[in-house]
């Protein structure tokens, strides 16, 4: 039996063993935990290799973590996003002071920081990608992380199912712990089992931002979840450990380039402080991530309310007049994060994106990158 068999039998064992145990935070709680060595997806090369990843199976939280709250904080504006076809809060470029203490990044240190990964010697870390060793700075990886919207529900327009489901783009890819690096379709990038043939924002997002820096790859590290809400992405709740797993895995072997979320439109399943306190829950999950991967000052890109929804959830129901406010205190609550506008997008039902919404909606991602200074990778 070799080495990587023993240890992924060992660490299932370890797994069922653990499997429900409730974590509560962003570092490891130091005792033995059940990972596998993701080398064996990635082809990993160079100082880099060797990385591992919790097990995961099914809902079960299986890595046991310890907790932190609060985080960081910066003040806002209003700026206006070309082709966003209205405006969207964006964070002021100018110091603050997070709430946990501390100095943070404004904008324009964070577009700093993220242009710094790129520059020295190159590392000689690699990722088997497509069967080419692609050097850790051409890779750039997203955390894209959402309710089903994310996972994808998109049936239609026709004309647009092939881009989504069928053809391939050299530079645009997806990863999920247990399998090598896959070409960026739908519905595997963020899927979560509720739509075999539907589509997601994962595909459109990593195709256009190839598009927007030629000679880079593009890498999708996505999870939706089904009428999932802030609170159960939280370190120690139902869904962390899963959503975590491919990033921790890609730490140290790629560019990270953003977090984006879609969230917001679901806390109607939670409680009243769920809704009141989503602005603090969005910025707890942030902070977490952000440890986890190493990058402090990672862009934060999520969605405002679904403003094409309709009854019962147009944005003059009684739910959406409570957590638009709080959607809108996110650019104020979340260093380095802005709202990505939905007007305009076209939808599948009374609060899915279609094909067309989420390209839409994924070009505004990337548009807004490049207006913030936050993707230093085109020409």
């Amino acid at each position: 039996m070799s080495t990587t068999t023993r240890n992924h039998d060992r660490g299932i064992a370890i797994a069922a063993a653990i499997a429900g145990f409730v974590a509560c935070g962003v570092q490891d709680h130091p005792h033995e935990q059940a990972v596998i060595n993701t080398d064996d997806d990635l082809g990993a090369t160079g100082s880099g290799a060797g990385g591992t990843s919790p097990i995961t199976t099914g809902p079960a939280v299986t890595a046991v973590t310890v907790g932190t709250t609060g985080g960081p904080t910066t003040t806002a504006g209003t700026a206006t996003t070309a082709g966003s076809g209205g405006s969207s809060p964006i964070a002021d470029a100018s110091p603050t002071t997070g709430a946990g203490g501390g100095a943070m990044y404004d904008a324009q240190g964070a577009a700093d920081a993220i242009a710094g990964r790129d520059a020295g010697p190159p590392s000689g870390i690699t990722v088997n990608i497509g069967g080419t060793n692609v050097p850790k700075e051409d890779i750039i990886a997203f955390i894209t992380i959402g309710h089903s919207n994310m996972a994808g529900r998109a049936t239609g327009p026709q004309s647009e199912a092939a881009y989504n489901l069928t053809i391939t783009d050299p530079h645009a890819w997806t990863y999920h712990v247990g399998m090598p690096v896959q070409p960026a379709l739908e519905p595997h990038t963020a899927g979560d089992g509720g739509c075999t043939q539907c589509g997601g924002p994962g595909t459109p997002l990593m195709k256009q931002a190839a598009a927007a820096a030629p000679g880079k790859y593009f890498v999708d590290l996505g999870f939706g979840k089904n009428s999932a809400y802030c609170s159960q992405f939280l370190p120690g709740a139902l869904y962390y450990d899963t959503l975590i797993a491919g990033p921790k895995a890609m730490k140290g072997r790629v560019i990270f380039g953003a977090i984006v979320i879609m969230l917001g439109i679901t806390e109607r399943h939670g409680t009243a402080a769920d809704i009141n306190g989503y602005p603090n829950c969005i910025n707890q999950l942030v902070t977490a991530i952000r440890t986890d991967v190493g990058e402090p000052n990672l862009p934060l890109l999520i969605t405002d309310y679904e403003m094409e929804a309709t009854s019962p959830l147009e944005p003059t129901s009684a739910f959406a007049l409570q957590i638009i406010p709080q959607i809108h205190q996110i650019p104020t609550t979340v260093s380095n994060s802005v709202l990505v506008p939905t007007n305009g997008t076209g939808m599948q039902d009374d609060h899915h994106f279609n094909y067309l919404g989420h390209k839409l909606w994924t070009g505004r991602v990337v548009q807004l990158m490049k207006d913030k200074g936050w993707f230093p990778w085109g020409p």
